[in-house]
């Protein structure tokens, strides 16, 4: 085989596959009669794709109008969940002080019913009745309940 035909081989495949390319990209419009600048009455859709667009005042005032009704609408959601997120992180932070409160209360009444505990001993108050000169009293009388009879 020689150079040239390797060469125009190469170049015959370049071409098709340029060509298959070509064909994929314009596949529809082939189909439909137009391709390469030719100018078409209607493609398979209905569409006469000569005709000029359609105006696009119609367009705007329908986004200006619906679209901006829209958009509204989206920033007051928005804006509300900000604000219920807001105050449940403020609801959480009041919870969070209020459980510490209840922490500092709960350890001051331990401490509180541990020294009543201490006050209230049956040794402590001997020794302090000790030091007051009380004696312990050595004749105890029961007396009889009030709507009782002797």
């Amino acid at each position: 085989m020689d150079l040239r035909s390797r060469r125009n081989r190469s170049t015959a495949m370049r071409s098709t596959i340029a060509s298959r390319r070509e064909r994929a990209r314009l596949g529809p419009l082939r189909r439909a009669g137009i391709a390469r600048g030719e100018t078409g009455a209607a493609v398979s859709t209905g569409l006469d794709l000569s005709a000029p667009p359609a105006p696009r005042r119609e367009r705007r005032r329908f986004l200006r109008g619906g679209g901006l009704a829209a958009a509204a609408g989206l920033l007051v959601a928005a804006l509300v969940l900000v604000q219920l997120r807001t105050e449940s992180i403020d609801l959480r932070y009041r919870l969070a002080r209020a459980l510490q409160s209840e922490q500092q209360l709960l350890e001051q009444q331990r401490r509180l019913i541990v020294e009543l505990r201490q006050l209230r001993h049956p040794v402590r108050l001997a020794e302090l009745g000790a030091e007051l000169g009380l004696a312990r009293a050595a004749d105890i009388r029961e007396l009889p309940a009030a709507g009782a009879r002797p």
